[in-house]
């Protein structure tokens, strides 16, 4: 599974993102967690969701208006293209992505 960080503001609060790919499952996901370590929203949350097709992480980010790092996205995709796991990637809004763990 590859787990991309980044920090936001929903609703005008700050909540950390973390957006990826899980190999295993073949799905991409997105969950936003408060500052408070609460879950805001998980893409379990709504299983209809085709969540096998990127296109599905953008509407949803799209839909929240969560302003994320640009390449943010697009490195999950690539993520699921490559059926990458065990990656940990930190996504800064003023830098170049950082990776924490490579596998």
């Amino acid at each position: 599974m590859s787990q991309h960080l980044a920090t936001a503001t929903l609703d005008g609060h700050p909540v950390e993102i973390v957006a990826g790919f899980d190999r295993r499952l073949g799905d991409y996901f997105l969950q936003i967690i408060d500052e408070r370590n609460d879950m805001l929203y998980t893409s379990l949350q709504e299983p209809l969701l085709d969540w096998t097709d990127i296109a599905t992480l953008r509407a949803k980010v799209a839909e929240l208006g969560l302003r994320l790092p640009a390449q943010l996205v697009d490195e999950v995709e690539g993520d699921g293209r490559r059926r990458a796991g065990n990656r940990i990637v930190r996504h800064l809004a003023d830098g170049p992505p950082v990776t924490l763990l490579a596998g």
